[in-house]
């Protein structure tokens, strides 16, 4: 068929192509009506819901999240005064601190504790703001006492300023055979220099800001450690405040163990973070603590193995910087060594730890420690090896120890009762929070090294040091505590969005407790200014070699003049006076020691009543008995207060007593 022949039967039959192209679609006739449509009705969308009311929060977030924490904070710091002129001081008893603060006091803390939580949920924590939080806290909780109270508490602090005087007065040599803490000398030396270079007299002011003071430096310490092993912006944070609302221990004030914990964190710190490693295994081999992708589970012991045989991988820093960490490292092990007898091995404890699983690089560290240990206690401390080596290695009488530092500390009235078994409580939700935070962190990250560092301090409680050991031991552990404690509380809030609540709750109650716990003793532990103007006044009137003794510990003994009289004391069974028992045991107390001095602080009264259960009235009773024997006569009673007072034996002689010294 030709072309022609096909484009005529294309014009005989249907249309071409180009034809169906050109005419385009057939459509009906205009005439012809549409066919009937089956296709649905169309039905109208529903009209568009108004979108929900945001909150008045909601509608403010940006506003709150920036001014809600300074406000607050502001707010903390403007009731503190008002906090001091509500306190009385004078209706203290044996439930210490807490039952006499007024409810200005308690606001202050709320809202520290508001600012804190509002700037920790906001949707951008800003730092600067969350560390102000936090020295607005500590302030309204650990310092609290700083505020209300005219002067240092804890008459142990005054006695160190006493040691302070003593190396300061000697030029920098420490007395010998006066007193054990004398064998380490550095924190004594340290202060008497500052003493000096500042051209002052007395440490009165430092003693009573140090607590707060130390523990902000220990909080940072805390902050620094957990952004090494929890990292995050949030959970460092709440490390720190578990750590602040945990420290009940009262080991802060003005002494050589809380530079030591300054110390101890700062060499932590240096090894969980610049110095930090782990072990890796680069031929392939499924390992510990995690195995690779599809590989199949060794055992434990032989991943064990397997880890202990591989070498520690290496830090990241520039050999410089690693070089001044080191250096940095081994300049606190060393300060701290002629500081306090028990840190060092607690440092060299965690370090031998960490060395041992290779989780830190410069192992050499430990070398350094033990080395210097054993000199300055070959050397330096030489009478203390020969002849008091218990205060090294301790008795090695676990129970005995464990009944001083328990069961003896379980006395006094009711309320002196509640106390102390709470903070027995406390200790326990401490260790509790711990060993279930290191479950969360071995699931998350396969390491229980953490918990071991918490436990290693146990150590102590085993070689029977003495009563405070357990005390050392809590505090030595608390800072790993709460970092794994932080890590559980984080876990919580993950798993469950209406923990947050909960928890700010909890905060509240754990330093509204906190207060109640370290107050607990602050009816015989508060000190007047008139108390140490006192017995400033007993030393500059008193020859030197007379016997000035206190009735008890508490109270400001010992602040000067150490070296020309002694604490007093010395019998067995007559440490203090006021526990003797009856008034007939105590006058033979008395008798045996024979002082020249007998001084007496409200702190002694109030130990006596609370402490001791003597019935109320009882030091004066028991100057009524001497003053009517002869043997000694009422040299000054204060106006203001009768249970201040001194008395001194009938014709010991006296500087300028006639004219000048009596305290006004």
């Amino acid at each position: 068929m030709t072309t022609q022949d096909t484009r005529k039967g294309a014009g005989n039959g249907s249309p071409s192509a180009e034809e169906t192209q050109i005419l385009g679609p057939l459509r009906p006739p205009r005439d012809v009506a549409d066919p009937p449509t089956t296709a649905l009705p169309v039905i109208p969308a529903p009209p568009a819901e108004d979108p929900p009311t945001p909150t008045w929060v909601e509608r403010n977030r940006p506003l709150l999240d920036r001014w809600l924490s300074p406000v607050l904070a502001v707010l903390a710091l403007a009731m503190l005064p008002l906090a001091t002129a509500t306190t009385d001081l004078d209706a203290l008893d044996g439930w210490g601190l807490a039952k006499v603060l007024g409810p200005v006091a308690w606001a202050a803390l709320l809202f520290a504790i508001g600012a804190c939580l509002s700037e920790l949920y906001a949707r951008r924590p800003r730092i600067p703001m969350l560390g102000a939080a936090t020295g607005v806290l500590i302030l309204c909780s650990t310092g609290l006492p700083s505020v209300i109270q005219p002067a240092a508490r804890f008459g142990t602090a005054w006695t160190i300023t006493g040691f302070v005087d003593a190396v300061a007065v000697a030029n920098g040599v420490p007395p010998q055979g006066l007193d054990a803490r004398f064998s380490w000398p550095a924190f004594f030396a340290q202060w008497a220099w500052f003493r000096e270079a500042a051209g002052a007299d007395q440490l009165d002011v430092v003693l009573r800001w140090f607590p707060p003071a130390v523990v902000t430096v220990w909080a940072i310490g805390i902050y620094a450690l957990a952004r090494s092993m929890l990292g995050g912006t949030r959970a460092p944070w709440a490390a720190a405040w578990l750590f602040v609302g945990l420290n009940w221990i009262e080991q802060d004030y003005f002494s050589p163990q809380a530079t030591g914990i300054c110390l101890l964190l700062t060499v932590l710190t240096f090894a969980l973070g610049p110095l930090a490693t782990r072990r890796t295994d680069p031929s392939g081999a499924p390992g510990w603590p995690a195995p690779h992708l599809g590989a199949k589970r060794l055992p434990l012991w032989h991943r064990w193995l397997v880890s202990a045989g591989t070498p520690p991988n290496r830090p990241t820093l520039p050999p410089r910087q690693l070089l001044l960490v080191y250096f940095c490292a081994a300049l606190c092990i060393l300060a701290v060594i002629p500081a306090h007898q028990l840190t060092p091995f607690a440092i060299l404890g965690q370090l031998a730890l960490l060395a041992i699983v290779g989780r830190y690089r410069g192992r050499g560290l430990v070398l350094i420690g033990i080395i210097g240990v054993v000199l300055f206690i070959l050397i330096a401390a030489r009478d203390i090896w020969m002849n008091q080596i218990t205060l090294f290695i301790g008795d090695g009488n676990t129970g005995a120890a464990l009944e001083s530092g328990v069961g003896d500390r379980l006395t006094g009235d009711f309320g002196q009762q509640v106390v102390k078994y709470g903070r027995f409580l406390i200790a326990a939700l401490s260790y509790g929070l711990g060993f279930l935070g290191a479950i969360i962190y071995w699931r998350r990250r396969r390491d229980l090294v953490p918990i071991g560092l918490a436990v290693v301090p146990m150590g102590f409680a085993a070689q029977g040091y003495g009563g405070e050991g357990f005390l050392r031991i809590l505090l030595f552990g608390l800072p790993i505590l709460t970092i794994l404690g932080a890590d559980l509380l984080r876990f919580l809030v993950r798993w469950r969005g209406w923990m947050r609540p909960v928890l700010a709750v909890g905060m509240v109650a754990l330093f509204a407790i906190l207060i109640f716990l370290r107050g607990g003793n602050d009816s015989y532990q508060v000190v007047y200014p008139r108390d140490a103007e006192m017995y400033r006044q007993v030393v500059a009137t008193t020859p030197p070699g007379q016997n000035v003794m206190p009735l008890s510990d508490p109270g400001p003994f010992a602040i000067e003049g150490l070296t020309s009289f002694g604490r007093g004391g010395g019998i067995e069974g007559c440490g203090r006076i006021a526990a003797a028992g009856t008034q007939e045991q105590m006058l033979s107390c008395i008798a045996q020691i024979n002082p020249d001095v007998i001084v007496n602080f409200r702190d002694i009264e109030a130990q006596g009543v609370h402490l001791f259960l003597n019935k109320p009235g009882w030091s004066l009773d028991l100057a009524n008995a001497l003053t009517a024997s002869g043997q000694y006569y009422m040299w000054f009673q204060h106006p203001d207060d009768p249970y201040d007072f001194v008395l001194r034996k009938t014709g010991a002689p006296v500087i300028d007593a006639t004219t000048q010294g009596r305290p006004g």
